[in-house]
């Protein structure tokens, strides 16, 4: 086994009592400026958006030499054709082909061995894919003792193990409880693979789905359609809700509405009727921002000419106006403001000079105003060190603390696109910046000035051309040198 810390103590380690606190994240070893993906991620893409592949021929063969080694208590053997496997396969995607292949030659094992090198691996081993697998392996066997359960729930507690501590969980007695117990203590990809197995049972946990079930740091709408049945939103809204109750439900509707990570609000039954009812116990309730953010959402979305009047019945009263200015002095409802056509711009300036970290990336509404964009340019002036950000290009993703303002920078460059020539010192300050997508950024500015202009960069700003000559002398980016030549410069 490797001589790094096994991925169990490391997790056993940052438990803080029975979970891992919300900054939780395994160990990465990717190479510099590669993309690192959050703790379960990849499975979760490749449940949501990816077909299976299959296991080849080479693989299955490895499977046999791997299988034959640890039945004849070989682990080392085994453990160094299981590292080959996995190379080809991931755990999730040969999980049939795997557990299926121990289950078919199950009379010719020795399954105290093939349970003891499962167990060895989870206790022992630093690498993500051996571990799922060690826990593939375990799955195949009758209920664990409460010792070993317990191992399975400590994995569970990470978002890249959760899945797998679940396809455990689902043959013990009492599954449901388990599943429920461990849904509330994850909040990443975990949380949405528990909510995807979970099953409503009793009302504490129908209660726990609609409060909580779509609250996950991926993206609410994996959870929604499963949360929508589960909780019985349809049913709630045929009886009176509580304020809370509403903004729950909404939260759910806005969730169902985004349908670019998967299948939603059209895959439910009957959605004009549903739709109608909670917007008939909004109308009742007092303005709430959440309430309303989703009522101008639905009035966007739907194709029902009666839902939209509704929706603009909602939003066009005195008390849902009378709310929305009193959200803007915050900073909040600005969307809501705008279908309004009520004059946020002023208290929005004033938030973003109040708190500039909290609200700088609001700037792209007052950017659109001729009066308050360079108040806007001021304000960054101000808050980042231009100067010292000054760099060589690097071949640089720009991710963590330290590219912070490198951040800003390029959100603010973003939104510069419709408007030539104005904040030429952030587009020149991108052109040197360390950051690729800045670079990248900074030459889509240029383009779109170029276009709107009808010259060339020369024409437009000498001082712009020579910063790009410049850069072209010293890029290390291949895809910026590439965007470069696109765009003619």
């Amino acid at each position: 086994m490797s001589e790094k810390e096994s991925l169990y103590h490391y997790i056993k380690k940052n438990m803080v009592g029975d979970q891992l606190p919300k900054e939780f994240s395994l160990p990465k070893d990717a190479p510099k400026n590669q993309i690192i993906f959050a703790d379960g991620a990849e499975d979760g893409i490749a449940i949501y958006h990816m077909g299976n592949s299959d296991v080849s021929e080479e693989s299955i063969e490895l499977l046999s030499e791997w299988r034959k080694a640890v039945s004849d208590g070989d682990f080392e053997l085994g453990h160094r054709k299981l590292e080959e496997f996995a190379k080809s396969n991931t755990p999730l995607n040969a999980i049939d082909e795997f557990e299926g292949n121990i289950i078919h030659h199950a009379s010719e094992l020795n399954a105290e061995n093939i349970h003891g090198f499962a167990m060895k691996c989870i206790m022992e081993s630093s690498s993500v894919d051996i571990v799922k697998y060690a826990l593939e392996i375990l799955e195949v066997f009758s209920e664990p003792d409460e010792e070993l359960k317990d191992i399975i729930r400590t994995f569970g507690m990470s978002d890249e193990f959760t899945l797998f501590s679940i396809f455990n969980m689902l043959s013990w007695e009492n599954a449901n409880e388990e599943i429920f117990s461990l849904a509330k203590k994850v909040r990443g990809w975990g949380r949405v693979h528990a909510v995807a197995r979970l099953e409503p049972e009793t009302e504490e946990i129908r209660r726990w789905l609609l409060e909580e079930g779509i609250d996950n740091k991926v993206i609410p709408a994996y959870s929604a359609l499963e949360v929508y049945h589960k909780a019985d939103v349809c049913g709630l809204l045929k009886s009176e809700l509580t304020e809370n109750e509403l903004c729950q439900v909404g939260n759910i509707l806005s969730a169902l509405l985004d349908e670019g990570p998967t299948v939603g609000i059209s895959a439910v039954e009957a959605a004009d009727v549903m739709i109608t009812n909670f917007l008939k116990q909004v109308q009742r309730s007092k303005p709430v921002l959440s309430l309303c953010d989703t009522v101008l959402e639905l009035s966007k979305e739907t194709g029902s000419e009666e839902v939209s009047a509704l929706c603009k019945e909602i939003l066009s009263s005195a008390a849902v106006k009378e709310a929305v200015l009193l959200w803007a002095k915050d900073a909040e409802g600005l969307e809501l403001a705008e279908y309004l056509e009520i004059d946020y711009f002023e208290p929005l300036y004033n938030c973003i000079v109040d708190d500039f970290d909290k609200h700088f990336y609001k700037c792209d509404r007052l950017i659109k105003n001729d009066f308050f964009r360079e108040k806007v340019f001021q304000l960054f002036r101000e808050h980042m060190p231009m100067k010292q950000m000054v760099s060589e290009p690097q071949d640089c993703l720009g991710l963590g603390k330290e590219y912070e303002n490198y951040s800003r920078l390029g959100y603010l460059v973003q939104h510069l696109t419709e408007y030539p020539l104005c904040g030429t010192d952030f587009v020149e300050l991108a052109l040197k910046s360390p950051v690729v997508s800045n670079r990248n950024m900074a030459l889509r500015v240029l383009d779109s000035w170029c276009k709107k202009k009808q010259c060339t960069l020369q024409e437009l700003s000498s001082e712009l051309f020579s910063n790009v000559e410049e850069l072209k002398k010293k890029e290390v980016s291949e895809n910026v040198l590439k965007n470069i030549a696109q765009y003619g410069f």
